[in-house]
């Protein structure tokens, strides 16, 4: 999977729109300082108030900056747009993958993806490049605004230029070494938090307390010290376009009293040398966030790049009724169920046949058909609606209770179905207890206990009704009586708490 084009679309015509701007913000510069002239001459000669001139600059370097303003805001929708089609992207690729590839990846990468690098990603589009823009255009137009102006100001303008032209890419891929170091610390040091956080009160009670404090702490001490070596570099590169420009002010000066020029014209080459300061400066920072983006698209197309599951498009479905169900490995005896029949397997297997099931996964070594048709040719609403799991672990997203038991599900049944099933087989006291249907659940149903959580995984088994369901935790025995639990096909993890049945 390849990651989305920066200049597609709507993006391409934002792009166009900010280059406009940026034209019409240069006409506005230039305006500035010719008029800056006429005022100084006007003023020097005695000939009046040159209201004209005057209220032409304001007017010029108001809509300088209202064209900044549009700029911002244009560049903004644009890297809001493509870290949208980003977050899709890795959205998409992950529900396609293999579990088993998601599970090897620590959970603290898979955010950064989604926060630090999505940030870096965005920050290119919405505030290097159209800087980079600006300096393309504004530059060049400042530079023959002086040279117009008298043409041994041009001295001055390759003064403010050339050190800015010599050090962005001598400073560059050390700039781009330094994100990467930080970039890769980073991570780790979020991978690490977010790995113990959650556990934190059980590593304390092992009496990890002060180790894992001292590792974390060590972790960020290297991140803080890369981040000041970073943010020193980036300082450096945005003193030289302030250093250069003070001299080439200097110059313009020197050049204006030796020559024995108008004050309008060294006040107008002051003003247009002015108005090279911010696109220097932003030359700079727009060079700081090419490298930022550099090593997040890298990182996204190595992501990408990982490979998907092959799940066909078969259009071959199962009709929703118990199914019979045939297991055939190749370390043990094939496993063969009527529509109906219990039989209990190792949590090895059990767990290879869930993720066959509900994710992306391939069977290792074993092969599982229903109706005598292979899993790897029926269609994935099919498997969806075929098989349920009753679990202490549900998938539980955060919202509420009234999500968490119809999540999934083809058809949302109403409120008063959902009632119905919970009093049909006895749950009606654990909604009870939860709150209601319109409960606030938290994700994974952290504030739930396991058996609140196991009797939303039965409730929701009662809702789908499928013919095949494999048992993770024991039922209660209210819906191990339920015509559903008697017709299906039945699974079961070894131990199970209550027998077969």
């Amino acid at each position: 999977m390849n990651p989305p084009a920066l200049f597609v679309g709507l993006r391409r015509r934002l792009l166009g729109w900010v280059l406009i701007s940026t034209l019409l913000q240069a006409v506005a510069f230039v305006t500035v300082a010719v008029a800056t002239r006429r005022v100084f001459v006007a003023l020097h000669a005695g000939s009046g108030l040159p209201v004209a001139e005057i209220a032409l600059v304001g007017a010029a370097g108001a809509c300088a900056a209202v064209m900044q303003l549009t700029i911002r805001v244009l560049a903004e929708h644009l890297g809001q747009d493509f870290a949208k089609d980003i977050r899709l992207t890795l959205f998409d690729h992950a529900s396609r993958s293999d579990q088993n590839e998601l599970n090897q990846k620590r959970l603290g990468y898979h955010v950064l993806r989604f926060t630090g690098d999505l940030t870096a990603l965005k920050g290119w589009p919405s505030l290097g490049l159209p800087r980079l823009v600006q300096a393309s255009v504004l530059l060049p137009v400042s530079t023959a605004v002086l040279i117009y102006l008298d043409k041994q100001f041009a001295w001055a303008a390759v003064c403010a230029l050339l050190p800015t032209a010599i050090w962005v890419p001598l400073s560059q891929r050390r700039l781009v070494r330094a994100h990467r170091t930080l970039r890769q610390r980073r991570a780790r040091l979020a991978a690490d938090v977010t790995e113990r956080l959650p556990i934190a009160p059980r590593l304390a009670a092992l009496g990890r307390r002060r180790t894992e404090s001292k590792l974390l702490s060590r972790r960020a001490t290297q991140v803080v010290e890369t981040a000041r070596g970073l943010y020193g570099l980036i300082e450096v590169r945005k003193a030289v376009p302030e250093v250069s420009a003070a001299v080439a002010a200097s110059l313009i000066m020197w050049i204006g009293a030796l020559e024995g020029m108008p004050a309008g014209t060294i006040a107008a080459a002051l003003a247009t040398l002015g108005l090279m300061i911010r696109p220097l400066r932003n030359a700079m920072a727009s060079g700081d966030q090419a490298a930022r983006f550099h090593i997040a698209h890298n990182k996204l197309i190595r992501a990408l790049q990982r490979p998907l599951s092959t799940r066909t498009n078969s259009k071959s479905r199962l009709r929703r009724k118990p199914v019979s169900v045939e297991v055939t490995s190749h370390h043990g005896p094939a496993l063969k169920l009527a529509p109906g029949q219990t039989e209990a397997v190792s949590k090895t297997l059990m767990d290879q046949i869930e993720t066959a099931f509900t994710g992306n996964s391939k069977l290792v070594d074993v092969k599982l058909k229903l109706d005598g048709k292979d899993i790897s040719n029926l269609s994935p609403g099919s498997l969806r609606r075929c098989v349920g799991i009753v679990t202490e672990r549900p998938l539980i997203l955060k919202g509420s209770m009234r999500r968490a038991v119809t999540l999934g599900l083809r058809t949302r049944p109403s409120d008063d179905q959902i009632l119905q099933a919970a009093r049909d087989t006895g749950l009606m006291n654990v909604i009870n207890d939860i709150g209601g249907l319109s409960s606030k659940l938290s994700e994974r149903g952290a504030n739930l206990l396991a058996d609140q959580r196991l009797a939303i995984s039965c409730l929701h088994l009662m809702l789908q009704k499928p013919g095949v369901i494999l048992v993770r935790s024991a039922p209660p025995v209210s819906v191990r009586a339920s015509t559903i639990w008697k017709t299906a096909t039945k699974l079961v993890t070894l131990p199970y708490p209550s027998g077969k049945s």
